[in-house]
């Protein structure tokens, strides 16, 4: 009995030694993107990215799976596309370059075929299907137009705005206001429509000011033109100003006065002028 235990003992060994064990595999696909069932991938520019358990980038892994992914659309059409690995940085990833530009509101489908094999020999325990479509970009489109319009009606109504209310304040300086109309017709006292209407004044002189300024600055220069940034009297160059530079600023003068004369003679009637004319003659005689 006991030889008979030791040659089943013997033959158990035997044939457990000359078995080949095999394991379930642990390689699969872990995530997509798209992922499954998406309806918002651009028709342009499509990348399909798949990400694995294993690494994939080998350089046997890449020659075995080059006919493992087929990419279809509705009507059963194959979309050419091209694998992209990067052992370096994504060494567990797959990238299928989609190089045609698909179909808006077009569903399409990925088959990963289960002899797609990992780097360390180990392949999918069964396919895998992936679906999505593209999106409708006609109607992304008709709105960013709608969008776009609304975005120059609003940037056109706000410059309107502003301009108007540009000219508004400038006007202030131009057009006399009556105290007491505006005080009447606002409930408030004279001293603060007077107050509000001077601060008003001066800071529209101000913006003036600072506008002139600004083109001044902005103005082109000219060859033999130079600028000074405060205007100073020629005296404090240690010059004296030119005598006929001074006898015209007298007859310049002069000129308005009598002019202003002429204006205020106009004015008068026969008889003011007849006394004005006595009242002259009285002062040459004394």
């Amino acid at each position: 009995m006991k030889r008979v235990g030791t040659i089943l003992s013997l033959l158990i060994i035997i044939v457990l030694l000359g078995t080949t064990f095999s394991f379930a595999s642990d390689f699969t696909l872990v995530s997509t993107f798209p992922e499954e069932g998406s309806n918002k991938v651009h028709p342009t520019n499509v990348v399909i990215k798949l990400v694995f358990s294993e690494n994939i980038t080998s350089e046997e892994a890449q020659e075995a799976n080059k006919d493992c992914f087929l990419i279809t659309d509705s009507d059963r059409n194959v979309i050419d596309h091209t694998p992209l690995y990067n052992p370096e940085k994504y060494p567990n990833e797959v990238w299928l370059r989609i190089n045609d530009t698909l179909v808006p509101d077009m569903e399409y489908k990925l088959v990963i075929s289960e002899t797609v094999r990992s780097s360390e020999g180990n392949t999918l325990d069964e396919s895998i299907v992936l679906n999505f479509s593209t999106r409708d970009t006609s109607s992304y489109n008709s709105g960013y137009m709608i969008l776009m319009i609304l975005m120059v009606v609003g940037m056109i109504a706000f410059s309107v705005w502003e301009a108007r209310k540009k000219e508004k304040k400038e006007d202030i300086t131009e057009k006399k206001i009556n105290p007491y109309k505006e005080a009447k017709r606002t409930g408030k006292s004279v001293e603060e429509i007077v107050e509000k209407i001077e601060k008003e004044k001066a800071k529209a002189e101000k913006r003036r000011e600072k506008e002139m300024v600004r083109e001044e600055k902005t103005e082109p220069e000219r060859e033999g033109v130079y600028r000074v940034k405060v205007r100073r009297p020629i005296a404090d160059a240690g010059v004296a100003t030119p005598k006929s530079v001074i006898e015209q600023k007298k007859a310049r003068q002069e000129a308005e006065r009598r002019k202003e004369e002429e204006k205020k003679n106009a004015k008068r009637s026969p008889q003011q002028r007849k006394s004005k004319g006595k009242q002259r003659q009285k002062k040459r005689k004394k």
